[in-house]
């Protein structure tokens, strides 16, 4: 080895002839030996980052493109199918290659290391290294193009920000765990499962919509009742239309089922960063100590202790002015005065039907109170939310929403950013001289005082309008408690009760919020003249106002501050040398004796984190995401400059983000088109009734089965219009357990099970009530047939009976006696006397006896065998918070469990999935109902026999050929079409019915 000095000026060029010259020619092959596959090395492992990101997106790069003589083929599923494998062959041979190249890399490092000093040697590999950074970036930048050419910005190129994260607990998270939740709550993953369950209720809900086949069934039941006929009450009623209608989506479903298996079997395998997501996912969720959220301002996640969680709340809820402790829950003692109330206003005439039907609520469940941490302030505090969807006040909190919106006076009110730039830019150019302020009410819905709003609320209605409200005032004042007092929460397991001040969260805070500050306003008015004040407008509790430069803010702000105990106010001046002031997101810049210029503003807690390109979500979220951003821009920018910087600022947001900057540059195209070219009269949308489709996300898949969905629909019921929401089902957000669970007995809107603990029969139903109050019923009726226990008591002294005397038979006449009774008659009747006799007589019931007959299931059970079923034998199948869908999902689960003590029942008819379906993809025997042949054509010759009487003979002709042929041609399957009043109907099992 050759010695070299340690003052030695290394080459950085011409290292070749430096080589050749002092270490000789096979030196210098040793060293571009390194040279070549180092480069090779570096660049088969972007080859194959940019392959995995093709197969993770699903999709083929171009020289997978290949041509077929049949041009169809091109676009069927063998062909996609035939890429992906080849796409899979390349990633193998991509791999083998990459680890044969590091092999012959490593060896010929290690000759190089062996034949030079190795001083010389740590320079040639950080020359080598060098070399190659700028062919590397080269190539780096053509794979992105071409990822971004195929309409896909690559994920591996994304920049998760780990600065989004803001851990505040004491677990330390890995690099992996942050770059993770770095993607936001709401980044969709690949879900593991589909609910089939849920597909099939959507189905079939979507199909009642469409058909309104629920009414035409309710008339068919009653006019056969009206008739004496005895028919099940799910037996289906269709006609031709209908029947096809069901058939096509039937078989619609049955095919994106199938479909949606494929594509989950196909991504989730080879998505390792979906599985490595899942893997930390579920780590983090089994951590009971910490508790994952987002802030309270701007996008992003903040990780806390639990404890340190609970007891920065409990700190808040220690205000007995405010909140108070309550022993027990009141939910369903106050759900019961409040339907009560309402039901006597609606007799009285005093509310509407509709009023009714939104206000009152059964199954109601307590408030839960979550917190949001206020992480741009010091010592983090946090701003507490309540969860009051459910409760038993917040219907009717929307239906007093609706009564008093227009107490609320428009003319100081801004709707929003859009609505306060257009008022902005026509100020008289005279109000720019005038100081621009900004005042903020401080915890205004902790502070707003109830009563004195309430009593506000009941001056305007009864007081200043001129018609008063047909409700009584003590009536609307009782309603008004009802919708703010009565608010009871759960938090960390105990129940509090809100004595002050509304929550945010509830439905009728911000109105109760508007009326509020509208009368200190209306109050006020006189002192704002003399405090300087010219131009006031406002957004909730955020005011721009516009000042006299002679008076001085802070004054100003101390006045307001007096003007009501309740009401503090914060102030926020415009720059002294810009005239800049930050408002609802728009920056406002005054020039004065000009006017207002008018820019986008971001608060310093703006994270830049938004949906990201690679997240599982449909392209629409995407696309809508950049376009709410781009028509923003368009709207509240006032200058081309300040719009052109916003435009730049968002290309390069949604850069970061992933996205495509050919799909960026299109949308704002297209915007730019729209905003520089003349309006387009708005053609007037017909009267269609609108029906939604809840389709669960699986990609392409999922899109394609909403588009055939759709023309269907259109197809066959023109009037009606679809509209398609896919759900995502699966989010890094899911799973972290925030509120207060709610526990089973006290959960609404339920399919449960009851299961014997002797012979495992089971029973299933459904109630939208509380499932205590339901189970309650059942215990209730079976407790009527129960055996009480007999107590001992003492024996009665039997009473002394005197001798009778004897009686001789009277052979004189008959007459009264002294008490004025006549002497019992002898008669003397033979059998057959006596059989007559009896067949006339009936018994007739007392009046204090009680025939008791088992109105449950359960009840039954136990009179048939003595099993006794208790509390504990009680378990929740499924939750369903809308009433239809619940029914649904009870007959499809009867179906599928077939619990004995069901028999046959159910609460409606299916019409899509009669026969049941597959909760879960498992290789078992499939859930069918099984619709006995002989008891179905019992039904038909019944209704068949009815229809006889109160038809004619060319109405039984046309049903007589139709059943007959209809019969024949399906084996053991009961069909049977029945015309009625015009209308051919199909009782049809849907399992053969194509």
């Amino acid at each position: 080895m050759a010695y070299v000095k340690d003052d030695e000026v290394l080459p950085v060029e011409n290292i070749a002839e430096y080589l050749r010259e002092h270490y000789g020619r096979h030196i210098l092959h040793a060293y571009r030996s390194v040279q070549k596959y180092y480069f090779r090395l570096e660049s088969s492992k972007r080859d194959l980052r940019f392959l995995k990101a093709c197969r993770s997106n699903d999709i083929i790069p171009k020289f997978l493109w290949f041509k077929t003589s049949n041009r169809q083929l091109g676009r069927s599923w063998v062909y996609k199918d035939c890429q992906r494998r080849f796409l899979k062959v390349e990633i193998d041979w991509k791999y083998d290659y990459f680890y044969g190249t590091r092999n012959v890399f490593e060896l010929s490092l290690d000759v190089l290391r062996e034949l030079i000093p190795y001083r010389i040697f740590e320079h040639l590999h950080r020359m080598v290294i060098l070399f190659a950074v700028r062919l590397l970036e080269k190539k780096e930048n053509t794979l992105r193009n071409k990822l971004w050419n195929l309409g896909v910005g690559d994920e591996y190129f994304e920049s998760n920000d780990p600065e989004v994260v803001t851990n505040l607990s004491s677990r330390v998270l890995s690099d992996e765990e942050i770059q993770c939740l770095a993607n936001g709550l709401d980044y969709g993953l690949i879900p593991k499962h589909i609910d089939r369950l849920n597909v099939a209720s959507n189905v079939e809900q979507f199909y009642h919509r469409v058909t309104d086949i629920a009414q035409h069934h309710k008339e068919f039941m009653n006019e056969l009742k009206e008739h004496g006929a005895i028919v099940k009450a799910d037996v289906r009623v269709l006609n031709s239309k209908e029947l096809t209608f069901a058939s096509d989506l039937r078989s619609l479903t049955q095919s994106f089922l199938h479909k949606v298996d494929q594509f989950r079997e196909q991504n989730f395998k080879i998505k390792s960063k979906v599985q490595n997501y899942c893997n930390i996912l579920k780590k983090l969720r089994a951590d009971n100590s910490i508790i994952i959220t987002r802030p309270d301002k701007g996008r992003g996640i903040v990780l806390m202790d639990r404890n340190d969680y609970v007891n920065k709340m409990l700190f808040i809820l220690n205000d007995r002015s405010k909140f108070c402790v309550l022993s027990e829950d009141p939910t369903i003692t106050r759900e019961k005065q409040l339907n009560d109330l309402l039901r006597r206003l609606l007799n009285e005439g005093s509310v509407t039907d509709q009023f009714h039907s939104i206000a009152r609520h059964t199954g109601s469940n307590p408030g839960r109170l979550y917190e949001l941490p206020k992480v741009h302030k010091e010592n983090v505090p946090l701003r507490p939310v309540l969860s009051s969807i459910g409760t038993l006040n917040y219907g009717l909190g929307k239906a007093l929403t609706h009564m008093l919106s227009n107490i609320v006076a428009k003319q100081n009110i801004i709707r929003d950013s859009f609505s306060f730039v257009k008022d902005v830019r026509v100020l008289p150019k005279d109000f720019s001289k005038y100081k621009m302020v900004s005042f903020d009410v401080t915890s205004l819905y902790t502070n707003a005082p109830i009563d004195e709003t309430i009593a506000i609320i009941l001056k305007h209605l009864y007081e200043i309008r001129t018609t008063a409200p047909s409700m009584k005032k003590d009536d609307m004042n009782k309603l008004l408690i009802f919708a703010t007092k009565n608010s009871h929460f759960l938090f960390n397991g105990i129940v509090y009760d809100q004595i002050d001040g509304v929550s945010m969260g509830s439905s009728l805070a911000p109105l109760l919020a508007q009326i509020f500050l509208q009368e200190f306003e209306t109050k006020s008015a006189a002192l704002f003249a003399e405090l300087g004040i010219i131009y006031w407008k406002r957004y909730v509790d955020d005011t721009f106002v516009l000042v006299n430069s002679t008076h001085s803010t802070k004054a100003i702000c101390a006045e307001l501050s007096k003007c009501h105990p309740s009401l503090q106010f914060t102030s926020e001046e415009e720059h002294p040398v810009t005239h800049t002031l930050p408002f609802i997101g728009v920056l406002i810049k005054r020039q004065p004796g000009t006017g207002f210029n008018t820019s986008i503003y971001r608060k310093p807690t703006f994270s830049g984190l938004m949906t990201k390109w690679s997240s599982f979500v449909p392209k629409t979220y995407k696309h809508n995401a950049v376009f709410t951003l781009i028509y923003r821009a368009i709207q509240l920018c006032s200058s081309k400059k300040s719009l052109y910087k916003e435009l730049n600022f968002i290309r390069q947001l949604a850069t970061n983000n992933g996205y495509p900057i050919v799909f960026v540059n299109s949308v704002i195209r297209r915007q730019l088109h729209i905003k520089n070219s003349s309006p387009v009269p708005i053609q007037p949308e017909l009267n269609n009734d609108i029906v939604v489709l809840r389709v669960p996300y699986f990609g392409p898949e999922s899109q394609v089965y909403g588009k055939r969905v759709t023309d269907v629909v259109a197809k066959q019921y023109p009037l009606k219009k679809v509209r398609v929401i896919y759900d995502i089902t699966n989010r890094i957000g899911q799973g972290f357990k925030l509120k207060d669970s709610i526990t089973d007995e006290f959960k609404a809107g339920v399919v449960y099970e009851a299961t014997c603990s002797q012979c495992n029969k089971a029973y299933v139903g459904q109630t939208f009530r509380h499932l205590k109050t339901r189970v309650h019923e059942h215990m209730l009726d079976q407790k009527k047939f129960i055996p009480q226990t007999v107590t001992k008591t003492e024996p009665k002294k039997e009473k002394k009976h005197l001798p009778q005397k004897p009686k001789f038979p009277h052979d004189g006449p008959i007459t009264r006696s002294k008490t004025g009774k006549l002497p019992p008659a002898i008669l003397r009747l033979n059998q057959v006397d006596i059989d007559l006799l009896l067949d006339q007589t009936t018994l007739k019931k007392e009046k204090n006896e009680d025939i008791q007959l088992p109105k449950s299931a359960i009840s039954k059970h136990y009179i048939a065998t003595s099993h006794i079923i208790t509390k504990q034998d009680f378990k929740i199948l499924i939750t369903e918070p809308r009433k239809y869908r619940l029914r649904i999902k009870e007959s499809l689960m009867i179906i599928a469990k077939k619990p004995k003590l069901n028999g046959n029942d159910r609460s409606m008819p299916l019409y899509i999935y009669p026969d049941g379906i597959e909760i879960t993809k498992e290789k078992e025997k499939k859930t069918i109902e099984s619709i006995g042949s002989t008891t179905n054509l019992q039904q038909a010759n019944q209704i068949k026999q009815l229809l006889m009487k109160i038809n004619n003979k060319f109405f039984y002709s046309i049903f007589h050929s139709n059943i007959t042929s209809v019969l024949h041609r399906i084996n053991n399957q009961t069909v049977s079409i029945i015309s009625l009043h015009s209308r051919q109907f199909i009782l049809f099992n849907h399992h053969h019915f194509h």
